[in-house]
């Protein structure tokens, strides 16, 4: 079995090396703020579950609040007793038994698994610059396979007992077992522990990374409330919470086009609880729905996500765990190449569901995984079980990427003979599966129309292309090597095994036809924590002469430590693009702001504000996109097309709204004709229909249509309906 290396118990007379009031003091936060970071996990577990009853029970959103209280309440009297029970770190359930040991792998195939994967980092990073895809894929199914090879032929004594909360521990867990010397079971921690092992890195990480990570998260935080960048699906996931708070109770069917006179989006079954949750919270609380989503939520779950990569920061990394977040962190900023990007959903979306499983969640269940492998408590098998629930209340995606993520850390385990510790690991999949399953009983549409993407497309499109691409083609390949021994290599091999498994020709589209998801199934790329992966590259050593690399207070060892951190950096600025730029369809606001443009919101507004309660109105589509996030008394005519020809309609319903839009989308181009526009405006219930000043065709017709009392509203011209714009 793998043998784990586990935190020293301390250095010469017991004392941890560097230990001092900076280390101290970094620890303390490090450990306050996971356990917040924990609570807040299952404290959103608690919420999905009560959500989840709620679907059945149908009650007002203050009753669910209420349950929710008392659950989370009952819940938290349970931990604590636990707690007091069995001790601050829990017992652990079981003890492995010791594997045989073997030979140590030929290093010829460590070798080729590490060439192989650079191989396939490049090919897959430059496709765009005409690398064949085929070497991608090819070279790393040789280095996903030699890695497995490699680490499964490294058999010792199996697993090591329970490891502290965080590689950066320096005192013995209060758990610690205590086998006989002799035992068949797995050695003590302290014999374990090998010099330059995970208690110097995380000494330093403590001392060092703690305050990076508190200014990263809170700058992060900052900037998220500063930077728009317009993303259309806001129409859904915004206006759930919009409706939410406007009516006090679940919003079962479409909210976006009609006050539920039509069924629910296709492809978009009721599971998330995020969008209900921040609608009810703004009820409360009396703000604007879409205001407490862009100015509460937003800063809160961002600071969230950057504080999760630093915490599997300093779970996996070997060494220089502060390198390591902050390579992770620039290649965040700077990974704005594409809209798919982790970078994109993280700083620009992370008040959506999706954006929270796959910027904190999944770095959070590596966190998880990697702890319950090495601890077997309890309480790590409770958050592993709480991941699973939480990330099925951010989004129905978890339905099929958190078995991908689960699986590529249980496999391993398996596979390398902790039987047991792996199919427990399997409890995360619980909740989103069961969801799946009912779901799909319960015959919902789960088929998500759109373009289905090929293997190529999915890695350019998540894990970007040129410079960003290859270091993140090879931090994946390579992460079996670049990780901490132990669990944190089985699961870098079991994240490139599965994620080069998904890249073979025909794998996604046969995933497509099996599970009608095809549009959408390029978030199976999720599972890659590329940031930290990548972070992990400058943790390697440099091929320098050991008195320079052991004279880490030198200045030649402490240039030789950061050079890595600084190419990859560099690297990561000259060839990516900031996610604020212009280039990446980002503005830099003077104040906090809603996702768009300010001037499209003031108009949208101001034109919500002249139409009666239940009509329509029909402007430019960035205009209707901002109405579903003001309103749901109100509803425009087309604010996403997508999610117009996902609507549950006769053909006739998407067809009008599509002429509306046309009739006013842009001053030249095609206009529908003038039969089918009054047509439309009839059987749709237009209220208020605007263009631009200039598109003096688009408002002709419209008046030419019955429309009248041509006003300037904001930056439109308007006309009306009847007795003109309804009076405030």
């Amino acid at each position: 079995m793998i043998r784990l290396r586990l935190p020293a118990a301390g250095g010469p007379g017991g004392a941890a090396p560097g230990t001092g009031r900076a280390g101290r003091t970094g620890r303390a936060v490090d450990a306050a703020l996971d356990a917040a970071v924990d609570a807040a996990v299952l404290l959103f577990a608690v919420w999905t579950v009560v959500y989840h009853l709620g679907l059945l029970l149908r009650p007002p959103t203050w009753a669910l609040l209420a349950c929710w209280l008392g659950a989370s309440a009952a819940a938290a009297a349970v931990w604590a007793r636990r707690r007091r029970r069995d001790g601050p770190g829990g017992a652990p359930l079981w003890l492995e038994p010791a594997g045989p040991r073997s030979a140590a792998p030929p290093r010829a195939l460590a070798l080729v698994a590490v060439l192989a994967g650079i191989v396939a980092g490049f090919c897959a990073g430059l496709q765009t610059s005409g690398a064949p895809w085929w070497c991608a894929w090819a070279f790393g199914v040789v280095s996903a396979s030699a890695s497995a090879a490699c680490l499964l032929l490294r058999r010792s004594p199996a697993g090591g007992p329970p490891a502290q909360d965080e590689p950066s521990a320096n005192e013995p867990s209060a758990h610690e077992p205590s086998p006989r010397e002799n035992s068949p079971y797995e050695p003590p921690a302290r014999a374990l522990a090998e010099p330059g092992g995970p208690v110097e890195a995380g000494t330093s990480a403590s001392r060092w990374g703690t305050p990076l990570a508190l200014a990263a998260a809170a700058g992060f935080s900052v900037a998220s409330l500063f930077i728009v960048n317009s993303d259309g699906d806001d129409a859904y996931f915004v206006s759930r919470s919009v409706a939410t708070a406007a009516l006090g109770r679940i919003p079962f069917k479409d909210t976006i086009f009609t006050s539920g006179a039509t069924g629910p989006i296709a492809g978009e079954p009721p599971v998330s609880s995020i969008e209900v949750l921040a609608g009810s919270l703004a009820r409360v609380a009396g703000v604007p729905a879409a205001s407490f989503v862009y100015y509460v939520l937003l800063p809160v779950v961002t600071f969230i996500a950057v504080w999760a990569a630093w915490r599997l920061s300093r779970t996996w990394a070997p060494r220089r765990a502060a390198a390591c977040f902050a390579v992770a962190a620039v290649y965040l900023l700077w990974s704005g190449l594409g809209p798919a990007s982790l970078g994109s959903f993280h700083l620009l979306r992370m008040w959506q569901g999706k954006a929270v499983m796959v910027s904190a969640l999944v770095p959070l269940l590596y966190v998880h995984l990697t702890r319950w492998a090495e601890r077997r408590t309890r309480r790590d098998l409770a958050m592993l079980a709480a991941c699973g629930v939480a990330a099925t209340g951010l989004t129905s995606s978890a339905a099929f990427v958190l078995p991908l993520a689960v699986g590529a850390a249980a496999i391993p385990l398996i596979a390398s003979g902790r039987v047991r510790t792996g199919l427990a690991a399997c409890s995360a999949l619980a909740y989103p599966v069961a969801a799946g399953l009912v779901v799909t009983l319960q015959d919902h549409d789960t088929t998500v129309t759109g373009f289905v993407g090929d293997a190529s497309d999915d890695f350019r499109w998540v894990l970007l292309h040129s410079a960003p691409g290859v270091l993140a083609g090879c931090a994946l390949w390579l992460a079996p090597w670049t990780a901490r021994r132990g669990v944190p290599a089985l699961a870098g091999a079991g994240v490139a095994a599965v994620t080069t498994l998904l890249l073979l020709p025909g794998v996604l589209h046969l995933a497509a036809d099996v599970t009608g998801a095809g549009q959408v199934l390029w978030r199976t790329m999720w599972i890659v924590p590329a940031p930290v992966l990548i972070g992990l590259l400058a943790t390697v050593r440099l091929p320098l002469p050991a008195a320079v690399r052991s004279g880490g207070t030198g200045v030649l060892g402490a240039v030789a430590a950061a050079l890595p951190a600084a190419a990859l950096a560099v690297t990561m600025i000259v060839g990516g693009t900031p996610l604020w730029s212009a280039e990446n369809g980002s503005l830099v606001a003077s104040r906090p702001s809603w996702k768009l443009p300010a001037e499209q919101v003031g108009t949208a507004r101001a034109v919500v504000d002249l139409a009666p309660t239940g009509g329509v109105v029909v402007m430019p589509q960035g205009y209707m996109r901002a109405v579903p996030l003001l309103t749901a008394r109100v509803h425009a005519a087309d604010p996403n097309t997508h999610y117009l020809g996902n609507l549950p309609v006769p053909a006739r319903f998407v067809d009008d709204r599509r002429v509306l839009t046309a009739a006013v989308r842009r001053p030249g181009g095609w206009k529908p004709a003038l039969a089918d526009i009054e047509g439309a405006l009839h059987r749709v219930g237009v209220v208020v229909a605007c263009a631009h000043p200039r598109d003096l065709r688009g408002l002709s017709l419209l008046e030419q249509a019955g429309l009248s009392g041509r006003r300037r509203v904001g930056q439109l011209v308007c006309l009306f309906a009847g007795h003109g714009p309804r009076t405030p």
